[in-house]
């Protein structure tokens, strides 16, 4: 909620809560550079459809979504402003914030921060960025398996 310039996101599962989907989008829509990495293949079809959900409403509020081509990545960061890093176990989902036992270091470190939006940006040279127009020309029987994916996704 206190980014003024950027904030950069990696997780291998997207399925914010409300309240997270809500901090994302505002900041987006107040000018703050918003980019997410996530992975193009999951190793969940389920969670891979209910993230798939999002990514219109992330998109049409100008947040800029990322898929990794490089494998599946499973880092849970998060670099913002260059002021402060969130690394740690802790995915994008119900499940991290309110069931699991996730811990993250949240670290207010210039030097961390840099180091880690560099991390972040040789990871988007291995990405392809999701466009809006292409993403809502998906088919009818994929935005049905994401629509019945989000039903389930506080259980992913």
């Amino acid at each position: 909620n206190g980014a003024t310039k950027y904030v950069y996101i990696t997780s291998p599962y997207l399925i914010p809560n409300g309240q997270i989907l809500t901090s994302m989008t505002t900041a987006s829509r107040s000018g703050v550079d918003v980019r997410i990495i996530i992975p193009r293949k999951s190793d969940s079809w389920a969670a891979q459809y209910a993230s798939d959900s999002y990514i219109e409403q992330l998109l049409d509020s100008g947040i800029r979504v990322y898929r990794y081509c490089k494998g599946f990545v499973h880092a849970k960061t998060m670099v913002i402003d260059g002021l402060f890093t969130s690394i740690g176990t802790a995915n994008l989902d119900y499940r991290s914030f309110s069931i699991n036992f996730e811990i993250n270091a949240l670290l207010y470190d210039k030097e961390m921060a840099g180091r880690m939006e560099e991390v972040f940006k040789n990871d988007l040279a291995e990405s392809e960025e999701v466009e809006l127009d292409r993403w809502k020309e998906r088919g009818l029987k994929r935005k049905l398996q994401e629509s019945f994916s989000r039903l389930w996704a506080p259980l992913l």
